[in-house]
């Protein structure tokens, strides 16, 4: 997949002498790395993206010529570290395009796999300005993926991977046919929201929760036992995954891990294992009673001040204890 590339800070770097998390360190250190735009890592059968938000990794994709999928971040960049093949490149972009791109991953269309071959530009523009259409075109010419923005019915940016001359109805709907009539196949699909960007909660941010409900399974194991434990957290997690499906992903032996799979917000991470974590420790409460609190203030001392700065610090029950 090939898509619309802005001012590049980086550009096919091959990746076996490239070390990821010294750029990404960068991005985030350094005032003129802190940009928005995308991360692009190309493989031999796939292309994965990073997207940028003032440095910072906030949202991952996966493309291929079969699918499309939204990832999690860290699956991004352990494949990166672990492949001897393939390219690094960083684009800025405005923001804008970022959410087209990440748009097409939760978005339904609202028309899918238009052929232009089959129908006129001017027929198709003529029905987005009848509707006032708002939203945006995602443009797909063989592996060349263009975006056009459209409200009240008119396009007002467009980011191409091909030469447009502008913006314009008139323009666009020229370069549309020049290329509908050029060979291969011009396929467009339309979307009428536009979300703001939903940033996925970092690898650094997982860790923290791993790690705080790892020392209160540490604590509990001295006093309960490890069996009691071990059953305990299975169950609570089974029901908070009711609200929370992401935290199936987590695996859990002697602890919990599975890290890298997770795809979630940062909001939803901290309210998914508050539930987790209210649920296991009032499993505890009536044995326990008031020592419980001190066991658990003990175990979370050390994450408190970002346990109660993260969405975990409005919606625990346990906040009062951090």
């Amino acid at each position: 997949m090939r898509f619309p590339k802005g001012k590049s800070n980086l550009q096919n770097a091959k990746l076996e002498f490239v070390h990821l998390d010294n750029i990404l360190a960068d991005n985030k250190k350094e005032r003129a790395s802190k940009i928005s735009g995308y991360l692009e890592i190309i493989y031999p059968d796939m292309v994965q993206l990073l997207y940028l938000k003032k440095g910072e990794p906030v949202n991952a994709g996966h493309f291929s010529r079969t699918e499309r999928k939204q990832i999690s971040i860290a699956e991004v960049i352990e494949k990166a570290k672990k492949s001897t093949t393939g390219t690094v490149s960083i684009y800025e972009t405005p923001e804008e395009l970022v959410d087209m791109m990440l748009a097409t991953f939760s978005v339904k269309p609202v028309f899918k796999n238009l052929d232009l071959s089959n129908v006129e530009p001017d027929k198709l523009f003529e029905k987005l300005t009848s509707v006032k259409f708002d939203g945006f075109m995602e443009i797909r010419r063989g592996v060349d993926i263009s975006y056009v923005r459209f409200k009240e019915g008119a396009p007002t940016s467009g980011y191409f991977t091909w030469k447009v001359e502008g913006i314009a109805p008139d323009l666009l709907k020229a370069a549309l046919k020049a290329a509908a009539t050029a060979p291969g196949a011009v396929i467009v699909d339309a979307y009428d929201k536009l979300p703001v960007l939903a940033e996925h909660a970092s690898p650094a941010q997982i860790e923290l929760f791993v790690k705080a409900m790892n020392k209160l399974m540490a604590e509990l194991k001295n006093i309960a036992g490890p069996t009691l434990v071990s059953k305990t957290i299975a169950s609570s997690k089974e029901a908070a995954s009711v609200h929370y499906p992401f935290l199936k992903e987590f695996e859990f032996n002697d602890e919990i891990s599975g890290e890298g799979k997770i795809v979630t917000t940062s909001e939803e991470l901290g309210k998914g294992f508050a539930e987790w974590m209210d649920n296991f420790v009032d499993s505890f409460r009536i044995v326990l009673g008031k020592r419980l609190d001190g066991i658990v203030q003990a175990a979370l001392k050390d994450f408190r001040f970002a346990l109660k700065s993260s969405s975990f610090g409005r919606y625990s029950k346990l906040k009062d204890l951090l």
